[in-house]
């Protein structure tokens, strides 16, 4: 049978000349599959006995490197730039790859740069327009050094310039009114997410097999990190706190809906009304991990151990809170007044001495 079954999804196995291709048809729909399957198989017999050169699409480059990277830790993200770029493609007319030109990946770039957030105010930031961006060059990249689908160098994709200086966090009094005005599930998923500084991911994923309670501790396998380092996180008062009111409330997910469902996200519409009710604008869920940082540093916590206790795998990332905390700068400062004096202090004394000889 030139298909076959692996779990739900259909395979085919094409030999010609014999070469065989065995790949996944990207479907559970036995029809589909047989029409993937005859496609794939004149395709095939074109380039490899009538010598033509097929002409790529986007979809079937964009399905085979998916196929090929299912293992990635990124792989959510990397099906959601792939979805994101077949509809923009789509709405464009263009299917193949011999399509997709700089002038067209630079106005599909600005028009999303435009484009209002759904969470928030303001428009799409650079940094997340060039990870669509970035996503787009690998494909391509792909689809010319390893799949040999693209005759020549690929196009070259821009990126944007990055502004890195936004750091929104808030005050611990704003904290505590957005954990108030956040009804539940989501007031304890982010009480937990800004007293320890994990990323939104990694709580909405905690399990109660990661908690170790007689040590107050949290661990998360590499495969869980965004760095690809496992991390250890300690428990403070606050953390602890958060998940002990969904004890038993599920067996394997800590933080669980009234109707027992597993957490996948703070919806856009809960997020802005509590927001709202807090008086607080232009924050987003990732600057609840800028607040538990901003926070620690401005308590005298070193670089290196936030660093630490963040999973940062570079030093880089937590430069941006340095200047929240210069205490153990001051003794340096106060140095220069040792070596030159204090303008202040000699004014006042030379006073005094024109006081005492009148």
């Amino acid at each position: 049978m030139p298909i076959y079954q692996r779990g739900s999804t259909w395979w085919f196995s094409i030999t010609i000349n014999g070469k065989t291709v065995r790949r996944s048809c990207q479907t559970d729909d036995k029809r589909e599959a047989l029409e993937f399957h005859d496609r794939k198989r004149a395709e095939m017999w074109r380039t490899q006995v009538a010598g033509d050169k097929a002409r790529r699409t986007w979809g079937e480059t964009v399905s085979r490197w998916l196929s090929e990277h299912e293992h990635k830790r990124s792989f959510q993200d990397d099906t959601r730039y792939a979805g994101f770029w077949t509809d923009r493609f789509e709405s464009s007319n263009v299917s193949f790859l011999d399509q997709i030109t700089p002038d067209l990946v630079k106005s599909i770039r600005e028009s999303e740069l435009a484009r209002k957030r759904q969470r928030g105010e303001g428009t799409i930031t650079p940094s997340t327009v060039n990870r669509k961006l970035a996503f787009l060059r690998t494909v391509v990249n792909a689809a010319y050094r390893e799949y040999q689908y693209i005759d020549g160098a690929p196009p070259l994709f821009k990126l944007l310039p990055e502004n890195n200086e936004r750091m929104r966090f808030l005050t611990p009094s704003e904290l505590h009114r957005l954990l108030q005005t956040l009804p539940e599930p989501y007031s304890s998923l982010a009480k937990f997410a800004v007293a320890t500084g994990l990323r939104q991911g990694n709580c909405i994923n905690l399990k109660w097999d990661f908690i170790d309670m007689s040590r107050r501790i949290v661990t998360f396998k590499d495969t869980l990190m965004k760095n690809g380092q496992a991390l250890t996180v300690p428990l403070n008062n606050m953390a602890v706190e958060s998940i002990m009111p969904w004890v038993g409330k599920d067996r394997d997910w800590v933080f669980v809906r009234d109707d027992g469902g597993k957490i996948n996200g703070v919806p856009s519409k809960t997020w802005q009304r509590a927001l709202k009710k807090a008086g607080i604008e232009n924050f987003r869920w990732h600057d609840l991990r800028h607040t538990w940082a901003s926070i620690m540093r401005q308590g005298g916590v070193g670089l290196d151990v936030l660093q630490e206790l963040g999973g940062w795998k570079q030093g880089r990332m937590v430069q941006r809170y340095a200047h929240l905390s210069v205490d153990h700068l001051a003794n340096h400062s106060n140095r220069f007044d040792q070596l030159v004096g204090t303008p202040t202090v000699q004014i006042l004394h030379s006073e005094q001495e024109t006081k005492r000889v009148a």
